[in-house]
């Protein structure tokens, strides 16, 4: 390098060598030397000095970071003279060949990388090209291998210097991988493809495509040799998954097939099993339908049975932790688990199910006790994702086995079965209540045993958490049924509470508001002990262990404040508040104040608009914790393999860059955004989930103040718009959702008195246009389905809501619309991974593929609801055929269902006035939909011809006797209990529209035969209604009837299965027959039960 010798090249390696001392004094005092170096303006000469003449291996490495990080700026680079910048230029080539140590190779390495990526925007650097040129071409191995490792280092920091010349460089990266013989120098070419792989072209994709065969025997032969390159190799499908997916099409059987190998060789190490399963796990996600259209499904079970059955020492002694949580994959039995629930979410339930039933079958039954656990596992992992296919075929199999593991002598297969029973609770609701009575005994049996267990061994019991984790899932969605079971499971539980155990406490608190979740009220006899031992955990100062409690304690007593009854929970409630401020006030701790911000939100429900006295401290707690950077981690894209933490603030200072003249101004912005892409990003969980639990009590306090949150809507709506975008998908989940209620409550808060200056009409309607526009565009570019769902959803509540307001201009409406559309055709971002594999095929769609297409649908009702006829209408002509296509012969049952059904409630909603143009086509759906084989399909097509029948009885006079008929005909044949109460609904309306041209006095005793309703009492309306209407017109076939008609009332009038306005009516009836017939009702009472005449005697007495 052209600079010379000086006293300060000499100072600064005295410097740097005093900062490899061990002693701390030393090594502050260096820092603080080094940073006044780094400010002489001589400075990359003094370090130029020491990287070429020190005789020691770190301070030359240490001169080498030192100079990459003074120019990595391109700006510091402009200011050094062009004499300098060739002299830099051509002295670190000398370096990178003549230097022997490995760690000062690979920082010089790094530093040419950067002075490549700034000399590539102003002109080619010939010398490096030819280097790399003659040191990957030699014959010398070394020299070889320093050539693709100086390219794979240049191709992570500076693609961009390869772009003119991938076709001849790909060509030969195939020649090296194919003929090349040393793994080290094939890792460094699969290190460069993967940096390369962002910035492939189409006319280059052919070329990187042919490599993928040779890149995977090496990936075959590195896990043989280096698990750990191997591990790294692996990125490079990560990156063609994520950017240039169409690359893996030809190679995707084969390198499942790799994968595979590796993720099912016991002898292989747990990182590198696990990696290969990461991969499949993306694969399983993006090219769903080409792991369906390969029949690939048998083999990922016939690896990932056997590795479920694996059981490590680690997982011997820890087996209470959660290892089979979806956020625990560290061994590959947990990944193997999980693995499996990616295949349920993304797989079509009909060709996942048969090949997984044949090991389930297979294992739960088996001696070994490791081949059962596996078996609960993968019953356990597939309740989310193929809820429907279990619901309709095969629950009652799995509850029963299910139960069987639970009483399993083996305590890992016993945890196995209770996660299953949890997931079951979780994800199979209501159904899964209706086994109460067979599993409630062995949940608090099983719950006892444990209780005991801790007794005599002083110390949690290996089944803890997971018993709980069953208790307490199936115990909150029980709702109101575990009212029965309360008293002893409260009296177990509480036990818990006294327990040595800090993580028995935890659980029992946990469970305490799971329960009050479920029975509200009921709880109200525990709820003086309960807070009085809860009060102990609701101070300040709190050692580690009984933080957690705390944290506990809050959430429940959250729970508490939301069901035991606004009245009950009063008097403490401000008490409650000053303490969750006088908490996060106190202590900094984002678990804590998660679960203060959710108990705020539960006492508003309690306090209403007496909380906003205390929204201002409340609310700017909440918006620093949406705005804070806490817990984020930013990660240097340094792959230098050393830690140089003390020179991270080595970098150009701020009052440097102040001084840089105007030439270089040009180049800042490209400078900043460069610099930004060698940093990622990670943020620790509990602050992610501050951020989301701050979202949903901020959403929560909004609705249940009401109007008197108005003043502080536009703050929070700014404040949370800023968190639509979040890279992390539970985060922007919760804002959006939060967003939705917001801008709910700026709605309602201005159609009612009290809004004031706070709120308008226009306010909502403008940030219902804002937020729309926003929902749109995430629905459209989002791949994390969940999200997608989430602004669904959102849409839904906001057209409910807001009704046309929603919709300020045609804009938002036909973006909406436009959604729809897109979502049926599979057009979304979260939907088009497998765009090139034939043409969708609805039968292989998995159960959630087919919510989200559902949910978008679920917006045309909703439109149709909220918007005048004459506006919907023509939007309405475009959406129809979409709904058809779901019709096919070859549609799955669910889709027929969901169809029929959605389009019953858009004829409900387009109402007599919007009707007309759809009459005809809707008919025949619903007349078809009554002769399908499926009984939700006749019930949702039987609905939907009652809601025709209502809307547009003009239109179908001339019919009425034919719908008639195939109502009848439906009836003799209906054995769908839920399909015979809404053919009572539909021949009902058609009574009501047609008592003139209806043989009333042949059909009326036959819809009385059917009384009272069993299953859908929304149809009740419509049935008394009718029975009103033809008491009234004092009709023949009604008074013949009348000891039929006043038993089916007094059955029902006070049952919540009617409405009010019903029950009024009824008591109308029932007095006005006491008074026109009272003889005739004397004598049918003397027919009657004694509950129904005290039911008769009571009606009389209503005023």
């Amino acid at each position: 390098m052209a600079v010379g010798c000086s006293a300060m090249g000499a100072s600064l390696e005295s410097i740097l060598l005093r900062l490899l001392v061990p002693d701390n004094a030393v090594i502050a005092e260096a820092t603080q030397e080094l940073k006044e170096a780094y400010r002489d303006p001589n400075i990359v000469e003094h370090l130029c000095h020491a990287l070429c003449s020190s005789q020691n291996v770190q301070v030359r490495q240490y001169s080498a970071v030192l100079l990459r990080k003074k120019l990595y700026r391109f700006r510091c680079w402009k200011k050094l003279p062009l004499e300098m910048q060739n002299g830099l230029k051509s002295g670190l080539l000398q370096r990178i060949t003549c230097e022997q140590e490995k760690p000062v190779i690979l920082a010089v390495c790094q530093l040419v990388a950067v002075i490549a990526k700034h000399e590539c925007q102003r002109r080619p650097w010939t010398e490096l090209q030819q280097l790399l040129s003659m040191l990957m071409h030699s014959k010398n191995v070394a020299e070889s291998t320093l050539g693709f490792h100086l390219t794979s280092i240049i191709s992570s920091v500076a693609p961009e210097v390869f772009s003119s010349h991938f076709k001849p460089l790909f060509k030969f990266f195939g020649e090296c991988l194919q003929s090349c013989g040393d793994d080290q120098i094939c890792f460094y070419v699969i290190k460069s493809m993967t940096a390369l792989v962002s910035f492939i072209g189409t006319d280059d994709a052919n070329c990187f495509q042919v490599l993928i065969p040779c890149v995977m025997e090496v990936i075959r032969r590195l896990a043989g040799s280096d698990e750990d390159k191997a591990v790294e190799a692996l990125e490079l499908f990560d990156e063609l998954i994520d950017s240039e997916i169409a690359i893996l099409l030809p190679h995707i059987r084969p390198l499942i097939k790799l994968c595979l190998e590796i993720a099912g060789d016991s002898r292989k190490g747990d990182v590198l099993r696990v990696r290969a399963m990461s991969v499949l796990s993306w694969m399983i996600n993006v090219k769903k339908k080409a792991i369906v259209k390969h029949k690939l499904i048998p083999e990922l079970l016939d690896v990932l049975f056997p590795i479920m059955e694996e059981v490590s020492p680690g997982d011997l002694d820890r087996i209470e932790e959660e290892e089979e949580d979806e956020h625990s994959c560290q061994s590959p039995s947990a990944c193997a688990a999980q693995l499996i629930d990616t295949m349920a979410l993304h797989l079509p339930p009909e060709k996942l199910l048969p090949p997984l039933f044949q090991h389930v079958d297979k294992l739960v039954k088996s001696d070994n006790a490791s081949q059962r656990r596996a078996a609960y596992l993968a019953i356990a992992v597939i309740a989310e994702g193929c809820s429907e296919a279990i619901r309709q075929k095969h629950l009652p199999t799995f509850v029963q086995a299910i139960c069987e593991g639970i009483l399993d002598q083996d305590v890992q297969v016993r945890n196995a079965a209770l996660f299953a029973l949890g997931q079951f609770a979780d994800f199979l609701q209501p159904e899964m209540g209706k086994y109460a009575n067979q599993v409630m005994p062995i949940l608090l049996n099983h719950l006892a045993q444990t209780a005991e267990l801790m007794a005599q061994t002083r110390k949690d019991p290996p089944n803890l958490s997971k018993t709980f984790y069953a208790l307490e899932t199936f115990c909150e969605n029980l709702e109101g049924e575990l009212v029965s079971y309360l008293p002893n499971v409260m009296q177990q539980v509480l036990l818990f509470l006294t327990a040595p155990s800090y993580r028995a406490k935890e659980l029992a608190i946990s469970a305490i508001g799971s329960a009050a979740n479920a029975t509200k009220e009921a709880m109200l006899p525990y709820f003086p002990q309960i807070i009085g031992d809860l009060k102990q955990y609701l101070t300040e100062h709190q050692s580690e262990q009984n933080a957690t409690l705390r944290t506990q304690a809050i959430d429940t007593l959250g729970c508490l404040a939301r069901t035991i009854g606004a009245s009950n929970f009063l008097p403490m409630a401000p008490e409650c508040v000053e303490l969750g401020l006088h908490l996060i006030n106190a202590v900094d701790d984002p678990d804590l104040r998660r679960s203060t911000y959710g108990m705020f939100a539960s006492v508003s429900s309690v306090l209403k608009a007496d909380m906003t006295k205390y929204l201002e401290p409340i609310l700017d707690h909440m918006f620093t914790s949406l705005q804070s950077t806490e817990g984020v981690v930013t990660q240097p894209a340094d792959t230098s393999g050393s830690n140089f933490q003390l020179f991270d603030d080595l970098e150009e200072s701020d009052d440097e860059a102040a001084e840089i003249d105007t030439d270089c101004a040009e180049d800042a912005s490209d400078d900043d955004s460069d610099d930004d892409n060698e940093q990622s990003c990670t943020v620790a969980n509990a602050y992610l989930e501050e951020k989301e639990d701050t979202c949903v009590a901020l959403a929560e306090m909004a609705e249940n103040i009401g109007p008197a949150f108005a003043p502080y809507l536009e703050k929070c709506f700014a404040e949370v718009y800023r968190m639509a975008d979040y890279p992390a998908p539970d985060v922007q989940k919760a804002a959006l959702s939060c967003l939705g209620q917001l801008t709910v409550v700026l709605f309602k808060s201005a159609n009612q008195a009290g809004g004031g200056d706070h709120a308008s009409i226009s306010d909502a309607s403008k940030a219902a246009s804002m937020l729309i526009s926003k929902l749109v565009e995430v629905a459209h570019i989002e791949r994390e389905r969940e999200v997608v769902l989430a602004a669904l959803e959102t849409l839904g509540l906001l057209i409910n809501e807001l009704k046309s307001a929603a919709f300020e201009g045609e804009e938002q409406l036909q973006l909406v619309v436009d959604l729809v559309k897109s979502a049926f055709n599979n057009e979304l971002k979260s939907q088009c991974a497998d765009e090139e594999i034939e043409e969708p095929d609805e039968q292989d769609e998995a159960e959630y593929d087919g919510l989200l297409v559902q949910m978008a649908g679920d917006l045309v009702p909703a439109m149709a609801k909220a918007l005048p006829a004459e506006r919907f209408g023509p939007y309405m002509a475009g959406l129809l055929p979409l709904f058809m296509g779901k019709l096919k012969k070859q549609s799955s049952t669910t889709d027929r269902s969901y169809a029929v059904g959605t389009l019953a409630e858009v004829a409900e909603g387009l109402g007599q006035a919007g009707i007309g143009p759809f009459c005809r086509p809707l008919l025949q759906v619903f007349l078809n939909g009554m002769r399908d084989q499926n009984g939700e399909v006749r019930s949702n097509a039987v609905f939907g011809l009652g809601v025709l029948i209502q809307n547009a009885h003009e239109i179908l006079q001339p019919e009425y006797l034919a719908l008639l008929e195939a109502l009848s005909t439906m009836l003799a044949r209906e054995d769908n209990r839920h399909a015979k109460d809404n053919i009572c609904g539909a021949v009902a309306k058609l009574i009501l529209v047609g008592v003139a041209v209806v043989p009333v006095e042949q059909v009326f005793p036959v819809l009385l035969q059917q009384l009272p309703l069993q299953e859908d009492f929304e149809e009740n309306a419509s049935v008394f209604h009718c029975i009103c209407y033809l008491g009234g017109l004092r009709h023949e076939v009604f008074i013949k009837n009348i000891p039929s008609i006043l038993r089916i009332v007094l059955r029902v009038i006070q049952t919540d299965q009617i409405t009010e306005e019903t029950r009024i009516n009824l008591l109308h009836l029932i007095k006005s027959l006491s008074l026109s017939f009272p003889q005739e009702i004397k004598a049918i009472l003397q027919a009657c039960t004694h509950e129904e005449q005290q039911v008769f005697e009571a009606v009389l007495k209503t005023s």
